[in-house]
């Protein structure tokens, strides 16, 4: 009833930290019925398409060695050999079968789970041979869904064989009547087509267990509004958190600063220590506005996009570090107006007269 209640009060969506915890902690959706019913149907697809090649190599191993078992000369030594040599044909024969399930058992593993190691799981937890919880995990949501769910299995099987068989006793009446050689197919087949319904049967109900699987991953990760403040407030605390959102607005700001460059009337450069890209529209701007600045290799980066563009880069060392001293998207001071003038003059004359 506690666990109910504190299920309840879990309204809060999982963070992005809090499922990182709980996959390293091997915390992950996993349905033991979704591997379990693929390989299922991994094996029958196998012997389907596999059974006869098989079939036939056991046929022709029979046929080359038996009839040696009979003869004087065949003793210890023989048999031994003979066994060995039949196994390892035999196994040979069948590597590709096993090969198939062990694919498609870890391949549905690792699809749901990933590639992770967690000894977590492996160190003893006493708390598993408690009784009291053995007795709530027996009565609990999980224990009634998968009771569900194998009385859903045996009735989807009852009911596929019910279809498959219905009306063809008369079928396997004459399988048990007829020659070997003439009932063996059809046997096999009527075996190959049964087993593979079930299998899908069997599939069909696993899908559903993998949903439940996933929906109780998902409550289980749910939070109290307390755990979601406690932890943004972890989060906003942390060093390497806030030295990334600082690194991640620099970028931001630096982009924005590059595509402005080609805006710019001129970019006045220390040269290599400083760069700030100017705009002066007169039917816009009343003053020049600082557009984009930086220094060391960001200021490099300014003035090569300048020259990309057509900007023009002008060396003016001392009027670029008090440039640089202005915020980007702001007029330049008063105190400015004259040095900026000149360099905008200079400008103008390269340009035949216009900015």
């Amino acid at each position: 009833m506690a666990e109910d209640v504190d299920q309840e009060s879990k309204t809060e969506d999982p963070t992005p930290r809090r499922r990182e915890e709980a996959r390293r902690q091997g915390q992950v959706p996993f349905s033991a019925e979704l591997v379990g019913s693929l390989v299922l149907v991994a094996g029958v697809l196998g012997l389907r398409y596999l059974g006869p090649d098989l079939w036939a190599t056991m046929i022709t191993v029979f046929r080359a060695d038996l009839p040696r078992v009979g003869r004087e000369e065949f003793g210890t030594a023989e048999a031994a050999e003979l066994l060995g040599r039949t196994a390892l044909r035999m196994i040979g024969a069948m590597l590709p079968f096993f090969g198939l399930l062990l694919a498609v058992g870890v391949g549905a593993s690792v699809a749901q789970v990933g590639f992770q190691l967690n000894t977590e799981k492996l160190e003893p937890n006493l708390d598993k041979l408690n009784p009291v919880g053995g007795l709530g995990r027996l009565f609990s949501l999980g224990s009634v869904v998968r009771g569900l769910l194998t009385v859903a299995k045996v009735l989807a099987l009852a009911g596929v064989a019910y279809y498959v068989l219905n009306g063809r006793g008369g079928l396997i009446a004459s399988i048990g009547m007829g020659r070997i050689g003439e009932a063996a197919p059809v046997a096999w087949a009527l075996v190959m087509r049964l087993a593979l319904y079930l299998a899908g049967a069997v599939a069909l109900v696993a899908v559903f267990d993998y949903a439940y699987q996933r929906y109780k991953f998902e409550q289980s990760l749910m939070m109290t509004k307390e755990e979601l403040k406690q932890e943004l407030k972890q989060e906003e605390g942390d060093p390497h958190v806030k030295a990334r959102v600082r690194q991640i607005a620099r970028e931001r700001t630096k982009r924005k600063m590059l595509s402005e460059v080609p805006k710019a009337t001129v970019v006045v450069t220390n040269p290599t220590h400083y760069a700030v890209a100017l705009r002066y529209d007169s039917n816009r701007d009343s003053a020049p506005v600082v557009v984009a600045k930086g220094k060391g290799a960001f200021a490099l980066r300014i003035a090569k996009r300048a020259r990309e563009s057509g900007v023009p880069v002008l060396e003016r060392p001392p009027l670029a570090r008090a440039l640089h001293s202005v915020r980007e998207g702001q007029q330049i001071p008063s105190a400015l107006f004259r040095a900026v003038a000149e360099v905008l003059a200079f400008v103008m004359k390269m340009r035949g007269g216009t900015l």
